[in-house]
This record gives structure tokens, sequence and C-alpha cells, in this order.
């Protein structure tokens, strides 16, 4: 039992340590990206961002299919076989070859199928870079399962650095499209490179197709599931290129790209580790449990007040940011983080259930999610596109139950603690939202600087927030401040 509790303790210690790393990787690149989201948004049009999403759209499906799982397959080992690494690779390099000839061949179908021809030359330069992609997915799972997020975390600032200066040139020299195009690319390559530099593992010449079958099998699921999350957040933009063009699908990009970057800020580097620490507490059940629930609990005391904070501004934040050619942005936006909850729940079910290997579980979700998906934007989007941000709102409400469900039986983790780990940040947030929603038209009309007005409407939400925490949920936030502390090296040299 002493050496079940240092295991444990050990493996906290580990996770907290790569998610403060992932945390620096993030920040950096929700930073940078959102900068240089920004220019690019200023500089291009609605057109320009709802044609790549288009084209987008069919790569992100195709590199689903072509990574085929075997990279979070890799990282859940306990005990890695080298052999199964080498196959993996291979396996990996090979898929994506074939996948991006499908890609290219059916571009121009694609791009008839969205109504806008300009899709399928696109897809045709983005198709080649799906293999480009797939050299560096199990040097990095191998990173990610070693804890290596120090190293990851290098490789992405990188990147996105090199890349958006690369995105911004091209807009400024009058590219349109291809300077997201060209962004694209080189992200993609400097990725590889890094990644192999990062982790200098040649694979050898061999294939184990026993080995490869083991994983495959488990992957098969999780693939069709990813697939089903992706057309999940996607599909949508099909429906409304069709009714209403290139341009109103850039708008509702927009808005949703906006909530993507607040769920990287905080969900992405907390996920990067949850499937590999819970993995490793596969055979505890209690300590599983619990340790699900802090990761959620941690997520939703950062992202719940984010979302709902920007919902309150984000009519005034959208056109100030990007200008009034943006539209409705704004409004769809509002609609949008009405879902914070189920948003925050989704993030962290896969890698509960993937680390327990029950993949076909997360299929019947995924598959729930995306059926009540197309209903409902079939239903809603003759009324607009706020309207079928309201549709998709409601589709994550209306299946969180069936998903809570799911994770109870097969996972045993119960709705009702994992409901408690989120109602606090839930409750301080929409305190927080309500006060910013109210205050901030009476905070505009006494100043005449816009951005000033903004800012100060950020600040009260956050003394709110900040206030509502520790008044109501001390005993809620204490662990989660005694690890922080507990990794203060400083603190550490002080007690020696």
């Amino acid at each position: 039992m002493p050496d079940t509790a240092v295991a444990h303790a050990d493996l906290k210690k580990k996770t907290a340590l790569s998610v403060l790393w992932s945390v620096v990787r993030v920040a950096w690149s929700t930073i940078a990206t959102f900068v240089i989201f920004v220019i690019l948004a200023r500089i291009l049009g609605p057109g320009d961002f709802g044609t790549f999403a288009l084209a987008s759209l069919f790569v992100e499906i195709g590199r689903v299919l072509a990574y085929a799982g075997l990279g979070d397959a890799i990282t859940r080992q306990l005990d890695l076989d080298e052999e199964l690494a080498d196959t993996a690779f291979w396996a990996t390099i090979a898929f994506s070859g074939i996948v991006a000839a499908v890609v290219f061949v059916f571009a121009p179908y694609y791009g008839e199928l969205v109504r806008d021809p300009k899709v399928s030359e696109i897809l045709r330069w983005l198709a080649p870079l799906l293999p480009v992609s797939s050299l560096a997915v199990i040097h990095n799972a191998r990173l990610a399962r070693e804890f290596g997020h120090k190293n990851l975390a290098a490789q992405a600032i990188a990147a996105s650095l090199l890349s958006g200066i690369t995105a911004v040139a091209c807009a400024f020299m009058g590219w349109g499209v291809w300077a997201l195009v060209a962004q694209t690319a080189v992200n993609a390559v400097a990725t590889v490179l890094l990644g192999w530099v990062a982790y200098p593992w040649m694979p050898k010449f061999r294939f184990n197709i026993p080995l490869f079958r083991s994983v495959f099998l488990f992957s098969i699921s999780l693939v069709v599931t990813q697939l089903m999350w992706m057309l999940l957040a996607r599909v949508q933009d099909i429906f409304i290129s069709r009714w209403y063009g290139p341009v109103e699908v850039g708008r509702y990009r927009i808005a949703w790209r906006l909530i993507e970057l607040i769920g990287q800020a905080v969900l992405a580097p907390i996920g990067s580790v949850a499937l590999v620490t819970l993995s490793r507490l596969q055979n505890d059940a209690v300590a599983f449990r619990n340790a699900y629930n802090k990761i959620v609990g941690a997520a939703a005391l950062g992202t719940i007040p984010l979302l709902l904070g920007f919902g309150a501004l984000s009519n005034d934040m959208i056109a100030m940011l990007f200008g009034d050619k943006w539209g409705n942005a704004g409004d769809i936006a509002t609609v949008l983080v009405l879902m914070a909850v189920p948003f925050v729940m989704n993030f962290f079910a896969s890698s509960a259930l993937s680390a327990v290997n029950r993949a076909e579980s997360i299929l019947s979700v995924a598959a729930l999610q995306l059926a009540a998906t197309l209903v409902l934007t079939w239903l809603l989007v003759p009324y607009g596109v706020v309207a079928v941000a309201a549709g998709y709102t409601l589709r994550a409400w209306l299946t969180l139950p069936y998903q809570q469900y799911v994770l109870s039986r097969y996972a045993n983790i119960d709705a009702k603690s994992t409901m408690k780990a989120v109602a606090l940040p839930l409750c301080g947030s929409l305190v927080m939202a309500a006060c910013v929603w109210f205050a901030h038209p009476v905070i505009v009309d006494h100043v005449q600087n816009r951005w000033l007005a903004l800012g100060l409407s950020i600040g009260l939400g956050a003394v709110v927030y900040l206030a509502f925490l520790p008044i109501f949920g001390r005993s809620v936030i204490r662990p989660y401040i005694a690890l922080a502390m507990s990794l203060n090296p400083f603190r550490k040299h002080a007690q020696a």
C-alpha cells in the first residue's frame, strides 16, 4: 500500500509538471495564434476564412483516418514494445499516403458539394501535407508518453511562430486565402523537423502484423469516434455553405475559432496529459475516479468563466478586434458559449473511456451527438446562422445525460461527483457573466474610449469571479492551491 501511495504521488507530480509545461506551450501558442489571427482577420475577409475552413474540413477528416489513432495507442501503452512503435510508424506513413491520394482525387467533387470551386484547388495543395505531417506522429506520441511536455512546448512555440510570420507576410503581399495554406504548410514541416530533433528515435524497417492488429482493433473505434467528433464540430459548415455561401461560413468559423482558443488555453494543457495519467490509474477505480473529477474540476475553474465572460462581451470584442465586416459573429459566439459545461465534460470523456479500454462506448456517445447535430442543423439552417449555433448548443445539453451514463457504467465515474466538481466554477461564472452583461453598457456610456471600457468590463468580471471562489468554495479550491504550491521550487529550497 505505501508503494502504491508513493507511485500515485509521483504520478500526480509528473502530471502537474507536464500540465505546467503544457500551459507554457499553450499559453504561447494561444497568444501568438490570437495575435496572428487578429492580423489575418483584418487583412483577409470572411470569404477567405470560409473557403479555407471548408477545405481544411476535408483535410482534417483525412488526417483522422490517416493517423488511425496509432499515436494515442502508443501513448497509452504501459510498457512500450519497440517493434510495436516501428510498426505504428510505418502504418501511419502508409495510411497517410493513401488518404492524401484520395483527398487529391476527390477534391473537385467536394468543391461541388460545398458550392465553392476554390476549395478543390486548395485541397490539392493541402493533400501532400498529410504524409509529411505523419512523420512526427509516433515521435511526439512517445515524447508525450514519457511526460516530455517541455520539449513539446518548445516545438509548438517555434512552429507556431514560423508559420504565423509566414502567413502574415503572405497576407500583406496579397495572397488572400493562400496565406492560410502557406501557414499550414510551414507549420507541418517545422513540426516534423522539431519533433525528430526533440525525440531522436530512428524507427527500424519492420512491420509486425499481429502487433499491428492488436492496436488497430483498439484504434478503429477511436478513429471512428474522432471522425464523428470532427464532423460534430464542422459539419455545420457544409450546411451553411450550401445555404448562405463561404462568407457566412467564415463568420461562423471566427466565432468558433475564438471559443476554440479559449478552450485551447485551459483544456489543452490538461488534456495533453489526461490520457497518460488516467491510463496509469486504470486498475485503481477509486484513484481513477478521483483523478478524473479533479482534472474536470481544474479545467472548469478556468474554462467556464472565460467562455461565459467572452459571451457577455462578444459583440463589442469581435467588432473591435476584427472590424464590422464580421457581421453577426458576435451573436453566434454569445449563443455558442452557453454550452460551456458540456464543452468541458466532452473534452475529457474520451480520455477516461480510452484509458479503461472502452473505445467502443465513446463511439456510441459520438454517434448520438453527431446524429442530433445533423437533425438540428437541418431543421434550423433555414432560419439563419445564429439558429444553427442555437441548435448546436441545444444538442450539447440534450446528449450530456447519455454521456454521463456511459462514464458511470464503463469507467465508474458517477455524474453526481462530476457535476459537483464543476458546480462552483459554473455558479461563479454565471454571477460574473450577469454582472458584466448588465454593467458593460453602463461603462460604455460613461467611458468614451471603447478599449478602456472593454478593459474595465473584463477587469470587473475577473474581480467578481476571483472573489466568488474563496467566499463560496474555499474547500474546493484548496487542493488545487496546495498542488500549485508543492511545485514551487523556491518553497522547497526554503524548506530544505
